[in-house]
């Protein structure tokens, strides 16, 4: 017998929506857009939403992942699993779906947005919109291509979005191309780096950063770890590690040639939280007292720089 949802009071309707899952209230968001709209007196919660490019969207809260995926199939659409990661096909394209739930349950920020850019527009769409919105994204990560056509076109929406937490980089852009990161969030990873200069290194706000396949130079990174040196510099970093073919022995990072490691006992080795970032490092102070651990390889594929900036409160330094 068919129930005339919509005409129960409104507190009693608010109740019902509280005990239903995401699944289930977005099948009835679409019976009709009076019924989305009503959806949202279920109440706002810290919902968070993540998008992986070419076809999965997910929403989560209080540990709960609920998962929509897209259907091959007519039969399969709104089949969904009570298990924990749940499951649920859906009809709509992916951007649509993506707004569609935004909308439905109030989402106000986007935990993570992973683009591969087989498509650039659906990407274009999606990020103009959150920016207009002025959303929160806390990661979003730039899956690997061989090639990517639209290149030109990344960088300046990527400044354009609010991303907070982490950035990944994974794809080879075009040399013919300059890309400029702008704006960065807590922890930046990229792995062809090469566009990534001295310019940008300098402006960094980062707490973490790591660029792979870099072309910065020795010069480069004495420039850098002089500026580190000011007090008023760089407040926030901690961690820097750097890959780079233009790293050589040929000229001095802070008036030291590189291999730079402390050779010898006892060893010192720098533990920062659970990691062992450093071993044989050698400390290097600001001009206030706070002192980085600086290393640099030279063997290997790819010479390596790496340094770490010493906290009190979740640093342990110890001899070997």
């Amino acid at each position: 017998m068919p129930i005339a949802l919509l005409k129960f009071p409104t507190d009693l309707l608010r109740d019902v929506f509280k005990f239903c899952d995401p699944f289930e209230l977005y099948k009835l968001s679409k019976c009709s857009k009076r019924t989305q709209r009503s959806i949202k007196l279920s109440g706002r919660k810290n919902w968070r939403i993540r998008y992986f490019d070419p076809g999965t969207v997910i929403i989560y809260v209080d540990h709960w992942l609920y998962r929509f995926e897209k259907a091959e199939k007519k039969e399969d659409y709104f089949k969904g699993s009570m298990l924990k990661p749940m499951s649920m096909r859906y009809p709509d394209e992916v951007v649509d779906l993506f707004f569609n739930l935004l909308d439905t349950f109030g989402i106000c920020r986007v935990g993570m947005l992973s683009i591969d850019f087989r498509n650039f527009e659906s990407f274009s769409n999606i990020a103009n919109i959150l920016i207009e919105r002025n959303m929160e994204i806390e990661e979003f990560h730039i899956g690997s291509e061989p090639d990517v056509k639209d290149a030109a076109h990344i960088m300046p929406l990527v400044n354009r979005m609010n991303i907070t937490q982490y950035f990944e980089c994974d794809p080879r852009f075009l040399c013919r191309f300059h890309y400029q990161l702008e704006t960065f969030p807590k922890k930046v990873f990229i792995n062809w780096s090469y566009w990534f200069n001295i310019g940008q290194l300098l402006n960094n706000s980062c707490v973490r950063m790591e660029l792979f396949k870099s072309n910065l130079s020795n010069q480069d990174l004495d420039v850098f770890l002089r500026k580190w040196k000011n007090p008023e510099t760089f407040p926030n970093l901690g961690w820097l590690k750097i890959y780079g073919k233009k790293i050589d022995n040929q000229s001095p990072i802070l008036d030291m040639i590189p291999p730079i490691q402390i050779v010898g006992n006892p060893r010192a080795e720098v533990t920062f939280g659970y990691r062992k970032d450093i071993v044989d490092g050698v400390p290097v102070s600001k001009d206030d007292g706070t002192v980085g651990w600086l290393k640099v390889e030279l063997g290997g594929r790819w010479p390596e720089l790496k340094f770490l900036v010493v906290n009190p409160d979740d640093t342990v330094i110890t001899s070997r």
